[in-house]
């Protein structure tokens, strides 16, 4: 079985890598030290079990699952510190988990249940009722956020929805509008809603500029500019929507416009 561990921790995937050693059923192709880093490895590396933290920061192992297509998911043994919700979710699932710290005896256990599933190919049953914990899970997440990642800081933006993630493309971005606490993301055919702030997006991703205290535009999206009253001026983006812009931030527009 090629084997994926994903765990925020080192000492926690370390622990694991030595109680698999030495199993031959068990090929060890890789590990994830965190959300984002283990839905490209379940991608492209294609594992038929993972070893899923549930508590990892930003993006959590509920969220690493619902970012990957049903058809895709392979056997996953789950692992968390103690956690009232997680407990509870399992067992409503009737899902097997490991809960730190774990014995040796406790973790074969659950790796022979997964030896067990992976021989069985009629395990329909466990799939549906993964889906079911997801679906409990992301009904009860009201939070949006934008998580950041220094590897996508010029290529995507990676918001959390409703305990969903997507990964936005910069260039698919027309521009951002800040709403108290939250900003509002807007592409050519839907917007997200999320926490942060624009200085936050400014500052992580260049192919934003500032040109209001509430905007932010997509250098790579402006088709022209558009003289406005007392200084002040519109942008006109590709798809034709106009964003107010303020004569104290034109100076961060380049001289070509």
């Amino acid at each position: 079985m090629k084997t994926l561990i994903i765990d925020d921790e080192k000492k926690a995937r370390e622990g694991i890598k030595l109680l698999l050693a030495g199993d031959p059923q068990v090929d060890l192709i890789g590990e994830a030290k965190d959300g984002k880093e283990a839905i490209d490895k379940i991608s492209s590396m294609n594992p038929d079990l993972i070893f899923l933290d549930i508590q990892m920061p930003g993006i959590n192992g509920f969220d690493v699952l619902g970012s990957i297509s049903e058809q895709d998911w392979p056997i996953v043994i789950f692992s968390t510190a103690y956690d009232q919700y997680a407990l509870k979710a399992f067992e409503v699932s009737a899902l097997d988990y490991l809960l730190k710290p774990y014995s040796q005896e406790r973790f074969q256990k659950a790796l022979d249940r997964a030896k067990a599933s992976f021989d069985d190919k009629k395990n329909s049953s466990i799939q549906e009722r993964i889906k079911s914990l997801l679906k409990e899970y992301q009904r009860d997440q009201n939070g949006n956020d934008l998580i950041h990642s220094n590897s996508d800081a010029d290529t995507r933006l990676i918001v959390k929805s409703n305990g969903k993630i997507h990964f936005l493309h910069v260039k698919d971005i027309f521009w951002i509008d800040a709403m108290d606490s939250y900003v509002k993301i807007h592409l050519s055919d839907h917007t997200h809603i999320v926490k942060s702030t624009l200085k936050t997006v400014v500052n992580k991703y260049k192919a934003f500029v500032q040109i209001h205290k509430s905007h932010l535009v997509n250098l790579q999206r402006i088709q022209y500019l558009e003289s406005y009253f007392n200084g002040d001026f519109y942008v006109i983006l590709e798809n034709g929507e106009k964003v107010r812009g303020s004569r104290n931030f034109k100076k961060n527009l380049p001289k070509t416009l």
